[in-house]
């Protein structure tokens, strides 16, 4: 059976209906369709045109053309892509209809239903990217004095550093840095022993706003690292004692 239709076969009061919501006066209809003026007046009336709204009106064009292409036998390529157009238009056109009749934000956009579904993925914590332990290391080298920068050599051939120094010479707040870069770099553990919890936090807090300067927000006690590296702040509750730098630790 051949299901090509032709202009000519097809309902003019349904064609003349959709010519309508195109935007044609119904004398142009009528000439076009070579009907009456009077004729195409009182179907419009009758059907009651003028009281489709937009969606309704898309609805109707869709299905007609729908319809039209899907009853043609001999379909080339433009045809499915056409259909397939047309059937997703379909989908939108029923959700947005939902949502007109009293529906929510979820009837128009399907992925805002399905984001609060499932078990959500807690954001990683305390982590930086490449870019940012480039940057600080960059800002801990340019920050450094002299004497530090021996600190910095020997730390990378020995193991244990045992250090005589005055006071208010920035042994707390170098030895914070370095120990963020090293825990950055290497993965190793982090400890810091004072003679009080108060004491080793200032540590901490140093540790905290150096990581500010490349905007990550460090959290935690202790503080646990992406890549497995843990910095403890401990204090021994002795009434009174130096504080301790701290000492990397293997695990």
């Amino acid at each position: 059976m051949n299901t090509t239709l032709t202009p000519a076969d097809l309902d003019p009061r349904r064609q003349a209906m959709l010519l309508y919501f195109q935007g044609y006066r119904v004398a142009r209809i009528a000439e076009m369709l070579g009907e009456k003026v009077a004729t195409v007046h009182s179907w419009k009336k009758r059907d009651k045109w003028g009281d489709y709204g937009p969606l309704d009106q898309m609805q109707l064009t869709t299905a007609a053309r729908y319809c039209q292409l899907i009853m043609k036998e001999h379909k080339e390529g433009k045809d499915f892509k056409e259909i397939d157009l047309l059937a997703r238009q379909s989908e939108r056109h029923a959700r947005i209809g939902k949502f007109n009749n009293g529906g929510n934000e979820a009837d128009l956009t399907p992925n805002v239903a399905n984001r609060n579904k499932g078990p959500r993925r807690q954001p990683e914590k305390n982590v930086f990217t490449d870019e940012q332990i480039e940057k600080l290391e960059e800002i801990f080298h340019s920050s450094m004095f002299n004497y530090q920068r021996h600190w910095w050599e020997a730390g990378k051939t020995n193991r244990i550093r045992n250090l005589l120094k005055s006071r208010q010479i920035g042994a707390t707040f170098y030895f914070a840095r370095e120990a963020l870069i090293d825990a950055l770099l290497t993965g190793r553990n982090q400890i810091f022993l004072s003679a009080s919890k108060a004491q080793a936090h200032v540590f901490k807090q140093y540790i905290i706003d150096f990581a500010k300067e490349v905007e990550v927000e460090l959290k935690g006690d202790p503080m646990v690292l992406p890549n497995g590296a843990t910095l403890y702040f401990l204090g021994t509750n002795a009434p009174h004692g130096p504080e301790l730098p701290r000492q990397p630790v293997s695990g």
